[in-house]
């Protein structure tokens, strides 16, 4: 655990990745009315040593984080964590959330206090998060990998396909399905087929496949 006085805040998030002004993906964990806890990717925006979650209104994080309390940022790399967090019901290997929040497979894990609800669109919320403390786990750096990006990327693309197909939006499902095989193309490329991102291409696909979408 690393405790920090305020103005320390931006340079310890600077050096997680976390860019001032930039949004970034990262998998949030967050307690339900019930004290079921629930964990998804989301956008994050940071703005000095504040961070803006960004849910759609009819997600589960939405409701968790209109109720307040603390919440937890799992900082990962891995698509495969991304891909079963989005597609809880479709993915059988789930991440394991710990009583703390955190993943027990992420990197490291930055602990907020939820505040105030703002609005980003009729659709899309915002919550101001301020962190209280950083959990880190695997300190060692990790060589950036245009496989592993272009992944979590699909998985992005994929979990707006869901909505935009229930909602009949056809046009922008095409579009988006484009999208996700431009990503396959270059996890094809420069990664093996078993790796965690060439596996998370896989899986998406079958998953697509099982809601009608056709690649």
């Amino acid at each position: 655990m690393v405790p920090m006085n305020d103005a320390e805040w931006p340079v310890k998030l600077r050096k997680l990745g976390f860019t001032a002004g930039g949004i970034v993906e990262i998998i949030l964990v967050t307690r339900g009315a019930d004290g079921a806890l629930n964990a998804a990717p989301m956008g994050v925006k940071h703005s000095g040593g504040v961070l803006e979650i960004r849910p759609y209104r009819t997600s589960q994080t939405y409701r968790n984080l209109r109720l307040g309390g603390e919440a937890a940022i799992n900082v990962t790399h891995d698509p495969l964590l991304f891909l079963a967090t989005a597609f809880k019901y479709e993915v059988r290997d789930q991440p394991h959330v710990c009583a703390d929040m955190s993943l027990m497979e992420a990197d490291s894990c930055v602990y907020v206090m939820v505040g105030d609800e703002g609005s980003l669109s009729d659709d899309q919320a915002s919550f101001g998060a301020e962190p209280i403390r950083i959990v880190i786990k695997r300190e060692h750096p990790i060589v950036f990998s245009r496989g592993r990006a272009e992944a979590i990327e699909a998985v992005i693309h994929a979990t707006r396909v869901k909505v935009f197909q229930r909602q009949g939006r056809i046009d922008e499902v095409r579009v988006l399905t484009e999208r996700i095989a431009e990503c396959a193309e270059t996890v094809r490329r420069v990664s093996p087929e078993d790796s965690p991102e060439g596996r998370t291409i896989a899986e998406l696909w079958r998953i697509m496949r099982d809601w009608g979408v056709q690649a």
